[in-house]
């Protein structure tokens, strides 16, 4: 059933785009009658190859590549090359993949999906000669890709952390994926070198693995059994795809060559493991802003952090409603309610029983405060704490009033420019104040 979706999109995709090329085309001259000319392009061929595909993706293949070489001229050859490219990933055709991804690399030499699947497939088919031309490749794929590191800018939605965690996890993969084809090659030094940055940048099974095979081909086996230990060990916790059993067997061939039995390796796997866990929850403890309201089943009870690093506990504002407005510093829509938010707030300022807060969602705090700066916002700002994740907010910004019982009286969901925000919240507002608690 995906497959035909997929494949009525296509269809619809391609005829949409050569009516616009066709009706482009009707503003030009004709041709003499003379110099008859054949078509650029055919809908009408088009629609007919998608259609009798019969829903097979291998047909459809052969169906666009035959629609190709009857119109050589098409204007829609690289978007054509390019569906053609990502069926044939699907279906892991390396022929086709390594064929459809050099022509794509000959219209855009940037495309890194294209120069990874490239000297991914050059390197498993290990044709004559593709070992070398799968080493120039990932020669590109490295230096393109840390172009694009060094230049890139950070997303507002992301922290500094997780950004970087990012970006070494993709130089990781890059390291990896060239380490394994100078291996094929042989020149077990440049293999060693790219697969020590990789594990260097984030610790994967694959590249632990390779490293295991380099030591084992070393006669190192003291060294090959503590890289596929860890190898075995990541590939359990991350899932990451490796085939545990013969890795199992593996270890156990090197342990007994080493010692004359399994003794110890089991030791050894749960030393790896508690290395390995250790260094993960320290990593992750850096990309996430730690949960100081773990556990909590009440929105009283929540503790939120304010710009200053102390605390507000939310308990001592019980008897009392609660205004917030869950907003952040990338969100387009916030900039416009803020100030409206900022204005109620004002309408509010000698209301003893009423009170505001500004929760910041942003998972970079750093921002925070010179956004506040810039536009001149004078607002009570707490980070969410998680806050957010309990009441489910999905849109920002989104404004949430809490009853004096601390149960939430109103919600809206994203910022509604056909209303009078002002008024809307304080209406809903006066109406929360009018619930007493029983």
């Amino acid at each position: 059933m995906k497959t035909k979706i997929c494949l009525f999109i296509l269809m619809i995709f391609f005829v949409a785009s050569f009516t616009a090329v066709a009706q482009t085309a009707s503003d030009k001259p004709a041709p003499a009658a003379n110099q008859p000319s054949q078509p650029v392009d055919s809908d009408t061929e088009l629609r007919k190859a998608i259609e009798s595909s019969g829903g097979s993706e291998t047909q459809i293949i052969v169906n666009l590549e035959n629609y190709l070489r009857k119109f050589p001229k098409s204007e829609h050859r690289q978007e054509i090359e390019n569906e053609v490219y990502k069926l044939a990933v699907k279906l892991r055709d390396r022929d086709r993949v390594i064929s459809y991804a050099e022509k794509l690399l000959d219209a855009n030499e940037g495309n890194i999906d294209a120069l990874t699947n490239l000297v991914t497939m050059l390197q498993e088919r290990k044709g004559q000669d593709d070992l070398k031309v799968a080493l120039t490749y990932a020669n590109q794929l490295v230096r393109q890709f840390e172009g694009i590191i060094a230049s890139s800018i950070k997303p507002k939605r992301i922290s500094a952390a997780q950004w970087e965690e990012r970006k070494q996890q993709g130089l990781a993969s890059v390291y990896l994926l060239r380490g394994r084809v100078y291996a094929d090659l042989g020149n077990d030094e440049k293999a060693k070198a790219d697969l020590t940055k990789s594990l260097g940048a984030s610790l994967t099974a694959g590249a632990a693995l390779v490293m295991g095979e380099l030591a084992e081909k070393r006669k190192a086996l003291d060294e090959a059994i503590e890289f596929y230990t860890k190898g075995f060990v990541i590939a359990l916790v991350t899932n990451e795809e490796i085939d545990l059993k013969a890795i199992r067997q593996k270890l156990s061939q090197l342990q007994t060559a080493k010692t004359g039995s399994e003794t110890g390796l089991g030791d050894r796997l749960l030393r790896t493991y508690d290395a390995y866990i250790k260094e993960r929850d320290e990593r992750l403890a850096k990309l996430e802003q730690p949960n100081i309201n773990e556990g909590t089943t009440n929105a009283l009870d929540f503790k939120l952090t304010k710009l200053d690093g102390s605390k507000l506990d939310l308990v001592t504002l019980s008897g009392k409603i609660i205004v917030m407005n869950f907003w952040a510093t990338w969100c387009g829509p916030c900039l416009t309610e803020l100030p409206l938010f900022e204005k109620t707030m004002a309408r509010y300022k000698d209301d003893k029983e009423v009170v505001f807060l500004a929760i910041t969602t942003d998972e970079d705090r750093e921002l925070v405060a010179p956004f506040l700066k810039q536009h001149k916002f004078n607002l009570p700002v707490v980070y969410a704490d998680y806050l957010n994740d309990f009441f489910k907010v999905n849109s920002i910004p989104t404004t949430i009033i809490l009853d004096r019982k601390g149960e939430v009286a109103f919600r809206q969901a994203g910022y509604n420019p056909r209303t009078d925000f002002t008024a809307e919240l304080s209406a809903r507002i006066e109406e929360a104040k009018k619930k007493r608690m029983e």
